[in-house]
């Protein structure tokens, strides 16, 4: 079966996203912090699900993700973090890559970035 082409309009690419990843520096006491450093931007378009999409995702991990559309670039990669602009640092968890013409659209899901180990004693953002 064929891959439909997705396709949106220019005026729903309107918001900003910093793609980067988390580095680790030591401030002026010697103490290491993290903290997200940008290495690029890029516009996106926010997808929303239909109610039958949001159904079937009930009850899987992809049921609290972030779905958002960009222009086809092959600097995204797993595993980075984007920070949206709401402020939230999300974790890339898919890219349904689409290069097969100029004007290519990528799908990226995104879930909020987890501290620490994560688990029982992690925390979420």
């Amino acid at each position: 079966m064929a891959r439909s082409s997705y396709r949106y309009p220019l005026y729903r690419m309107r918001h900003k996203a910093q793609f980067g990843s988390i580095k680790s520096h030591q401030n002026k006491m010697g103490v290491n912090v993290s903290s997200f450093v940008d290495e690029f931007t890029l516009h996106y378009a926010k997808i929303n699900l239909s109610i039958s999409q949001r159904y079937g995702a009930t009850g899987s991990t992809l049921e609290h993700s972030t779905i958002i559309a960009i222009r086809h670039n092959d600097k995204v990669k797993e595993p980075m973090l984007v920070k949206l602009a709401d402020g939230v640092i999300y974790t890339i968890t898919n890219i349904s890559a689409n290069n097969d013409n100029y004007l290519s659209y990528d799908l990226i899901t995104l879930e909020k970035h987890t501290k620490g180990g994560g688990g029982a004693n992690g925390r979420r953002d």
